[in-house]
């Protein structure tokens, strides 16, 4: 018998007249972070249980984070201890009620960084050095940002309690895989940062290396640049200097000529040709980049043994082997990193890399990415998989290197927003080097293969739970980041149960939703989760996965759009009708993400989702399941 329902033992709320969970979840929701931990300080221990969830605990913290600066500014700090021990209990609140869950949110921890930087600033370097060891061990790689956040703030702590070694130790791995960077303009500071721990320890020769290596990276901040770059002028007196040391590759001279002639060029700006400096810099930028993605300018060993030599005890005899072996290595691969999901995003890179297979038919396509989203490459003869997490590579073994952690697809967007154009399936392929006619002729729908034995798992299910012969509504209950979604789903779940089938998916356990004709999906395996979407008649789903899950089998779906262009994100996808709020809100689309507020309410919700009728949902799925030959 297949289980597909939850049961929840929930705390018994208070009952002293205090607010109830949903009032301060809202409040929560909202961003007033003052407000809740007010209410939250209220409450008995034993009382606050009853409000564990991720939002309510999260702008507790930050409400108290707030609170313990407002008594920085009068210097109470017997107030100040007693906040922050305030604040370190909410936090271990959190992440037992995470554990519990064996689910560790976002929220959790940008929570943990919040309160280690706070740590550090009232000198309690140990405690702050626990917290985010603890971040490390429970997943922040799950969120490559926050990881790198993290990892920073570490090596900030070692650094100042004079641990040089273990300093370097949380940067290294960024520099030796910068794949995991979401941001390409992170590896200038990580390079002036080793940089700096090999002064330090007196290493004169690895200090000018590193420097060197944070030049030749592909990089878009020019200030960035410039810091790397004056330093080598300052380290070596002056340029013309630099250039008469033998000790300094030709390759190294080459690079820092090429910054040498761009940095004297004057600002033209006053003279109103700033167009001039513009040409300039993206000439500089463009030389660059063809110097890392296209030329062979380095051996991998050579990078490796500035590390080694610098950092002896930071690397297993088996990567030094294997970095060795590699020298030797026929570059015949390509290789796509991607250190984070989404779900979204892996799927709309399916179309482009099975262009790009086609391109080169002959070359293996080596996709790496963190293993838990292996299965949705299941049966995917496009690509070998590589997890970014566990198994060593380098960029270094490929004739070409995409790195999709710097996502470009998004960095396209924030580039033509709110005028957005392009979908992210063409953008992708783009990235990919797949234009022109083979880009015009590409099939843009997500490549997603269901087994047969999954099949027959969906056709057991639909057999046990009697669902044969109706008519099956899936919905996806919520996207991974909440400005996407929709705040009635509670009210749309029920009136759309009232007269079909429903399976309610989620990641996490569904708490609330028990109306007759909805089964809760929220257990299962993303790979069994899907094959049970498959099966559905019609998928409504926020911005989000099953959106183009859908999409793969040209399934009826209703897609719920906020801030992101509906009209743009299901272009590729013609039996996918989307539903938004534009004809009642001139600021839609916004393009806005998770951390920029909606600028109507001011606040993470959008208010363009909760404009959006029940009622004008349920008329576009009515129409979806007209156009279904049921015979």
């Amino acid at each position: 018998m297949i289980n597909s329902t939850v049961t929840y033992n929930k705390i018994e709320q208070p009952s002293n007249g205090r607010l109830n969970f949903k009032q301060l979840y809202s409040m929560a929701f909202t961003g007033q972070s003052e407000l809740v931990h007010a209410k939250f300080v209220e409450l008995q221990k034993e009382q606050r249980e009853y409000y564990n969830d991720k939002e309510i605990l999260s702008q507790v913290i930050w409400g108290s984070l707030q609170r313990i600066n407002q008594l920085k500014a009068i210097y109470n700090y017997s107030a100040i201890n007693s906040e922050t021990a305030f604040l370190k209990e909410v936090l271990a609140q959190f992440v037992n009620y995470s554990h519990n869950k064996k689910s560790y949110p976002r929220e959790l921890f940008q929570a943990i960084i919040y309160v280690s930087e706070e740590l550090v600033s009232q000198s309690k370097m140990e405690d702050a050095a626990k917290y985010l060891n603890n971040a490390v061990v429970i997943g922040i790689s799950k969120f490559p940002n926050l990881r790198v956040d993290a990892v920073n703030k570490l090596s900030e702590i070692y650094n100042k309690k004079g641990n040089i070694n273990e300093s370097s130790k949380e940067l290294f791995k960024f520099a030796e895989c910068p794949y995991l960077l979401t941001d390409r303009n992170q590896i200038a500071e990580v390079f002036y940062r080793l940089s700096q721990n090999s002064l330090k320890l007196g290493d004169l020769k690895n200090y000018k290396s590193l420097l060197f290596l944070g030049i030749k990276y592909f990089y878009t901040n020019l200030d960035d640049r410039w810091k790397i770059y004056n330093q080598i002028r300052l380290t070596y007196r002056n340029s013309f200097s630099l250039f008469a040391k033998r000790e300094v590759t030709l390759s190294n001279k080459l690079i820092f000529a090429l910054h040498w002639i761009h940095f004297s060029i004057p600002n033209l700006s006053k003279i109103k040709l700033s167009i001039i400096n513009r040409l300039i810099n993206k000439f500089f930028l463009v030389t660059l980049y063809l110097i890392n993605y296209t030329r062979r300018f380095e051996s991998p060993v050579n990078y490796q043994n500035i590390y080694r030599n610098t950092y002896p005890k930071l690397l297993s005899n088996d990567t030094t082997n294997s970095l060795v072996n590699q020298s030797v290595v026929k570059r015949k691969k390509i290789l796509i990193t991607r250190a984070m999901g989404g779900i979204g995003d892996l799927l709309m890179m399916t179309p482009g890399i099975h262009a790009l297979k086609k391109k080169y038919p002959s070359r293996e396509i080596h996709l790496a990415i963190p293993e838990r989203y292996f299965p949705l490459f299941y049966e995917n003869e496009d690509v070998k998989l590589i997890d970014t997490e566990s198994d060593f590579f380098t960029r270094f073994e490929s004739t070409r290197w995409y790195n999709f952690t710097d996502c470009p697809a998004a960095r396209g967007e924030s580039r033509k927003a709110p005028k957005v154009k392009k979908g992210r399936i063409e953008l992708f392929a783009r990235a990919l080097g797949v234009k022109g006619l083979r880009l015009k002729l590409m099939d843009e729908k997500p490549r997603y293969f269901v087994t047969d034995e999954e099949k027959e798992f969906a056709n057991i299910f639909w057999e046990e739970l009697e669902l044969t012969g109706e008519k099956v509504i899936g919905i996806q209950l919520r996207a991974d980041e909440s400005y996407r979604n929709y705040p009635l789903m509670e009210q749309l779940v029920e009136r759309i149960s009232q007269k079909y089938k429903v399976l309610l998916f989620d990641a996490e356990k569904i708490d609330g939703f028990d109306f007759k004709n909805v089964i809760k999906i929220d257990s299962l395996s993303l790979r069994k989760a899907f094959a049970l979407a498959h099966r559905c008649d019609v998928i409504v789903a926020p911005d989000s996965s099953f959106v183009h899950f859908a999409a793969a089998f040209d399934k009826p779906t209703v897609a719920i759009c906020g801030p992101i262009d509906g009209k743009v994100r299901t272009k590729s996808y013609p039996n996918c009708t989307y539903v938004d709020s534009r004809k009642s809100l001139g600021c839609l689309p916004c393009w806005r993400n998770e951390n920029i507020p909606c600028k109507l309410t001011g606040m993470r919700n959008s208010a363009c989702l909760e404009g959006i009728a029940v009622d004008y949902i349920i008329k576009e799925l009515e129409i979806k399941l007209k156009e279904i030959d049921y015979d």
